[in-house]
């Protein structure tokens, strides 16, 4: 992922999605309560937004918004990390 890859890399949680979907909006308030180290990228309005949003489906298949990346693993969308969050084990991988 040449566009994404580097983002992913560098920080501990990135996380990809549009400004006013609303899962986005719910995991952007998740992750906020937990930790300060969430890198947001709002592929609807960033420049080469939609060439990143192409690259994540084609690296991982998640094709929907948000996309959750914990220390370089695509997590999933908030499903999957609040889900995590209700196991207890989302704050073992922020840690």
């Amino acid at each position: 992922m040449s566009l994404a890859g580097p983002l992913i890399a560098a920080n501990k949680v990135v996380v990809f999605g549009w400004v006013k979907c609303p899962y986005c909006v719910k995991v952007k308030a998740l992750l906020d309560t937990l930790t300060k180290e969430v890198s947001y990228v709002y592929v609807d309005t960033a420049e080469n937004g939609e060439a990143i949003h192409q690259e994540i489906i084609k690296a991982t298949g998640h094709e929907t918004v948000p996309a959750v990346f914990i220390n370089g693993k695509l997590i999933g969308g908030f499903s999957d990390t609040n889900a995590l969050h209700e196991q207890g084990k989302l704050l073992e991988l922020l840690a």
